[in-house]
């Protein structure tokens, strides 16, 4: 048995830039785990690049619904303005000590009013530090949905024991990892379940190396009936890690 943080995460706006992103900067529908591990970073102010380090043990879960989308047209600047002379007369005119900056719009797919419940197990001492800056929401840096300029806001909801059932078949709610389940396809099409396959981050080096997995979510967040050796009861929910 494992005690788990439950918060929920939520903001106006949203964007996790795929990796396998190309002119059109796409996004991916939830934050995978780096992503939350970043989260988890920010509220104990720990630096970049160290949380994947010294959170790397982390368990965390994430139940959620797809958000609806809006593809935002971004300006991006490919070369800062041109430096002031060392010498500025008065009358002289702004056009003529400035280059024209080359620029170039790209398309980014941004996630209206994203809303997560997130489940985390934390190694000490970071697990009860978390724990308390949230009960409090008093986080270090402002955590955000991907992007510096989106904002996010972190709501705890209470501390849980979950504990690991054995190999069955349940109704998993949170987004699982699919090499770690086998869909009841059957009761997925009575249920009308609109299943979602999704290959995300999970680990990521100090290099920042990324490492993959296949995930396995349904869009509107309602559970889906698996069988797995790897799911944990956490109050009434059935949550699998990422």
């Amino acid at each position: 048995m494992i005690k788990l943080i439950n918060f929920r995460i939520k903001g106006r706006f949203g964007h996790f830039l795929r990796a396998d992103a190309g002119a059109s900067a796409i996004s991916y529908p939830v934050p995978p785990r780096t992503v939350l591990m970043g989260i988890a970073g920010a509220v104990l102010g720990l630096a970049k690049d160290r949380p994947q380090v010294a959170l790397e043990p982390m368990e965390v879960a994430l139940a959620g619904k797809i958000p609806q989308t809006h593809w935002h047209k971004a300006k991006l600047r490919k070369d800062p303005p041109d430096s002031l002379p060392y010498e500025v007369k008065r009358n002289q005119k702004q056009e003529k000590i400035t280059k024209p900056e080359k620029a170039t719009l790209i398309n980014q797919e941004w996630l209206f009013e994203p809303s997560y419940e997130v489940w985390a197990g934390l190694p000490e001492p970071y697990h009860s530090e978390l724990e308390g800056r949230l009960k409090e929401r008093r986080w270090y840096f402002q955590p955000h949905l991907g992007l510096s300029e989106m904002m996010a806001d972190l709501e705890y909801i209470g501390t849980v024991d979950a504990e690991k059932l054995t190999e069955g078949i349940y109704p998993v709610e949170t987004v699982m990892m699919l090499e770690q389940v086998k869909p009841d396809i059957e009761r997925i099409y009575s249920d009308k379940l609109a299943v979602n396959i999704l290959r995300m981050p999970r680990t990521v080096s100090p290099e920042r190396v990324f490492d993959h997995a296949r995930y396995l979510m349904e869009r509107e967040g309602r559970p889906v009936p698996v069988r797995t050796a790897g799911a944990y009861l956490a109050g009434k929910k059935v949550l699998m890690f990422l």
